[in-house]
């Protein structure tokens, strides 16, 4: 099966006058619902102050009790990784004046959650000790290839079941086997939005729904009159 690389297309070049007059092109789809069972978000740390050195030793003891207090709920310490860390000048501008107002310090760690259900309880458990910015909410599936080769196979079914219905109302006789088939780039699932959450009473709700895995397939059939 081939693969479509970038923006690659289809062309009729290199067939015969007479294939192009005897092929169908079509389009297959698959898709599955698939309840996940990873979630990954950005746990932040943002602290400001007008001194460089005390705004980066708060960010760094807030970091580290964040930390601790997610791996005593559960969070592996491998699946804790900093995505970035940012220092920035902040300015205030008065009476059209650019005024010096401090600096901020940014730790963001990416937290790969593999209990699903305890995704409420880290979120809230990092906001209670220490967390201001919580953001790119996704769930994953940790299979997802193996449910992508289902769905795939679902994309080629379809295709030809298409071809055939159109064979089947031109009157002519379909060879099942495409001459050429196409495997298309696979659609991604987007994150949610980035939120910012306060320290509430009760766990924060979060509701994983499902992943729709999909794949696509393009495909060109002979046929005989």
């Amino acid at each position: 099966m081939n693969v479509l690389e970038d923006n690659e297309k289809y062309s009729f070049n290199h067939y015969s006058k007479s294939q192009l007059n005897n092929i169908i092109k079509v389009f297959g789809k698959g898709i599955l619902s698939v309840k996940p069972d990873l979630a990954k978000l950005l746990i932040g740390v943002i602290t400001e102050n007008v001194q460089l050195e005390v705004a980066q030793q708060e960010n760094a003891l807030i970091t580290q009790n964040v930390i601790n207090s997610i791996l005593e709920i559960g969070v592996f310490p491998d699946n804790i990784q900093t995505q970035n860390y940012n220092i920035r000048t902040k300015y205030d501008y008065i009476e059209g004046k650019q005024v010096f107002r401090g600096y901020e310090v940014t730790n963001n760690l990416n937290v790969l959650i593999t209990n699903i259900k305890s995704a409420g309880e880290v979120i809230d458990t990092a906001v209670r000790n220490g967390a201001n910015n919580i953001g790119d909410l996704n769930f994953l599936v940790s299979n997802e290839q193996r449910y992508y080769y289902e769905v795939l196979n679902r994309a080629v079914t379809d295709a030809q079941n298409k071809a055939r219905v159109m064979g089947n109302k031109l009157g002519v006789r379909l060879n099942d086997i495409p001459i050429r088939i196409v495997e298309l780039a696979m659609g991604n699932i987007s994150p949610l939005p980035a939120m910012t959450f306060k320290s509430v009473s009760g766990t924060t709700p979060i509701e994983a729904g499902e992943n729709n895995i999909e794949a696509n397939v393009e495909a060109v059939f002979e046929y005989m009159e």
